[in-house]
């Protein structure tokens, strides 16, 4: 019974001062009508592209999506796009000022938006007070982008190319070496297939055979030399044809021009804009004015009943 003795309380304030609310709801929605017009808010159109990334792995446990908002939201391409568009002009920014970097991160990440979406690609969301402005801006995002991602991979290889070549270096020396020691041996005792040889100087060695005594004798001295050198240049050969590998791969990759983003929805210029949204500022003018002004009805109501 006190909540409908206090409704109807509610609703009889209102039926008295139902003139002057009404007054109210159209002042404040005119105000609002103008305080949403271009000539206090400056009109900002919305450009939108969606993209996936491709061509790069994840590190530990953060997924290729997760990486490559990360090179978004690098300082590196805001720094790109704070020359390319010379934003500092179009902000109305002062470079002089001590906080200029500050306030440019504050304006640029009012009207930047990069996220990921539930589907693991990545939107990305450009205001601009010139329409072809943000589409351009976004098409330029994706665009470092692709750079920023290029260069950190031409680096890894660069890295990856250095190892390989002095491996690969190293690994020539040893063979060539190996390849000189062991062709000594086999022009300086005639030991050119270990396994062969000896079962053939055994027979010959046997049957008096002088010649096959003689080689049997170098088998016994230098045949264990032999097996380890060949055994030992097989596996340095291995080696060297892994590093060569590895190191063609790494110049391949290296050399390679490719995209690292894939383009599911294009940006564009707006034909109509997205900010301010005028009937939503109308509608909370509205709301606040009449919320206030309950309040002070009120507050009058209360100070008429005590007098």
């Amino acid at each position: 019974m006190e909540a409908f003795f206090k409704n109807k309380s509610i609703i009889d304030m209102i039926n008295r001062w139902k003139t002057h609310l009404i007054l109210i709801t159209v002042l404040s929605a005119a105000i609002g009508t103008f305080i949403s017009s271009p000539i206090i808010m400056t009109p900002k159109f919305k450009s939108t592209a969606i993209v996936y990334p491709v061509n790069i792995y994840a590190y530990s446990k953060e997924s290729t999506t997760e990486q490559m908002l990360q090179v978004f939201n690098s300082n590196d391409i805001k720094e790109k796009m704070l020359t390319a568009f010379n934003l500092a002009d179009h902000y109305k920014l002062d470079k002089k000022e001590p906080q200029f970097y500050t306030y440019f991160l504050a304006e640029y990440n009012d009207n930047v938006s990069i996220s990921k979406t539930e589907f693991e690609s990545v939107e990305i969301k450009v205001l601009d007070t010139d329409p072809k402005t943000a589409s351009k801006m976004v098409d330029s995002l994706i665009t470092f982008y692709d750079g920023k991602t290029a260069e950190m991979h031409r680096k890894k290889q660069k890295e990856v190319i250095v190892i390989s070549t002095n491996q690969f270096k190293i690994k020539n020396r040893e063979l060539d070496s190996l390849e000189k020691l062991l062709g000594n041996i086999r022009q300086t005792y005639g030991i050119m297939n270990y396994s062969t040889q000896v079962t053939e100087a055994t027979k010959g060695e046997l049957s008096g055979n002088a010649a096959a005594k003689e080689l049997f004798k170098k088998l016994q001295d230098h045949g264990v030399e032999y097996q380890r050198t060949d055994s030992l240049l097989t596996h340095i050969r291995r080696e060297y044809l892994t590093n060569k590998f590895n190191l063609e791969t790494a110049e391949k990759e290296f050399n390679k021009k490719i995209s690292y983003s894939q383009i599911v929805s294009s940006p564009y210029p707006a034909d109509k804009k997205s900010y301010p949204v005028r009937w939503a500022v109308v509608a909370i003018t509205v709301i606040t004015s009449l919320i206030f002004s309950l309040i002070v009805i009120a507050f009058i109501d209360s100070k008429r009943k005590k007098a």
